[in-house]
């Protein structure tokens, strides 16, 4: 999470809403966020390892019909 501790903190000293000189962790509660964080993460792993499997598969189709090409192109 953001901490702000000073307006140097803040992009051009200007005014922000809900400022605080002191510590403050922004945003929405920790145990929350937590929650939510490690949920995406679940997804974008899932994400990953589909698009990992759905490449692989689609490049085996490719070398197949490559390599029947060849084949069909030898005299």
């Amino acid at each position: 999470m953001l901490t702000i501790k000073t307006s140097a903190h803040v992009p051009g000293n200007r005014q922000r809403r809900n400022f605080h000189s002191c510590a403050v962790s922004t945003g929405a509660p920790l145990v929350r966020v937590g929650g939510l964080r490690l949920l995406q993460e679940w997804l974008r792993l899932f994400d990953a390892e589909s698009r990992r499997l759905w490449l692989e598969t689609r490049w085996r189709s490719h070398l197949g019909r490559v390599r029947f090409a060849q084949v069909r192109s030898r005299p």
